[in-house]
């Protein structure tokens, strides 16, 4: 498996003028990762076709490979216009990272507006995903569905959604610790749905998080028991990126170091 940073771990960087889509790269190599994931934010407006072509290109001639671009996208919205708004952003970046040479989107379901229906809710989200398949199919990128949103956040809905849509260039993303919501709160037991959920959703894994922040004086994950999520991964046959995402308000150079120590010593 590859060691991977998501540029959201930075965000803090990016909004202080610390660093750009580019020079991120530097510091990705500078923690000996082996990639990274693309946040849309830290992508030119105007023209990220382009951006993420020379992002591509610089990551190349460093060594580094690019998991995914996070699409952010919202399939739920209660307003047709802006679903459709939402569909054609989605067709837009799949061609843009495809020109990049980048072959998987981390995507979402959406998220639940109060007063509606969950179930109409889902049936936006598959709907939504059946228009933007044909584009991912055409261009060979694999769009793989994070457990992230608030509609049909638990494993066996997700699955559910994509057997509904029925295109194999629609896979999974497993973010182990989004299956307990606030996990770094709960009990030892609480959390052992973390590792239930995942060993249902990893089996059509084709991109993966592992979220951290705090750590052991041992090193490991304060919260997460890594070794058990990597063997899950392994039970299936993954091989990619697992791409690490700080969720904390510091300075993230320093727990980044962290989870790629980590990450390198679990997969040595």
């Amino acid at each position: 498996m590859q060691v991977s940073i998501s540029s959201w771990s930075y965000r803090s960087w990016f909004e202080e003028g610390k660093c750009d889509l580019v020079s991120f790269l530097d510091e990705v190599k500078r923690q000996g990762a082996d990639g990274l994931e693309i946040f849309p934010r830290h992508v030119d407006r105007d023209d990220p076709g382009a951006h993420l072509r020379q992002a591509a290109g610089a990551a190349e001639e460093l060594g580094l490979s690019i998991a995914t671009v996070i699409a952010g996208n919202d399939f739920a919205r209660v307003l047709a216009g802006e679903r459709a708004e939402q569909v054609q952003r989605m067709k837009e970046w799949i061609v843009h990272a495809a020109k990049a040479r980048i072959h998987r989107m981390n995507t979402f379901t959406g998220y639940h507006t109060s007063g509606q229906d969950p179930f109409v809710e889902a049936v936006r989200v598959i709907d939504s995903y059946r228009e933007v398949m044909p584009v991912a199919e055409e261009h060979n990128v694999l769009l793989c569905i994070e457990n992230h949103s608030t509609v049909c956040p638990d494993a066996d809905s997700i699955l559910a959604i994509m057997r509904a849509v029925g295109s194999d260039n629609l896979r999974t993303n497993p973010d182990p610790t989004n299956f307990a919501p606030e996990f770094h709160l709960r009990s030892q037991r609480a959390r052992e749905q973390i590792y239930g959920e995942t060993e249902k959703f990893a089996q059509l894994m084709s991109n993966a998080h592992i979220k951290i922040a705090e750590f052991t004086d041992t090193g490991d994950h304060a919260h997460a028991d890594v070794k058990r999520l990597l063997e899950i991964f392994r039970s299936v046959g993954y091989d990619g990126h697992v791409v690490l995402e700080y969720y904390g308000q510091d300075d993230p150079a320093e727990p980044v170091a962290k989870g790629v120590a980590l990450l390198r010593r679990l997969l040595a």
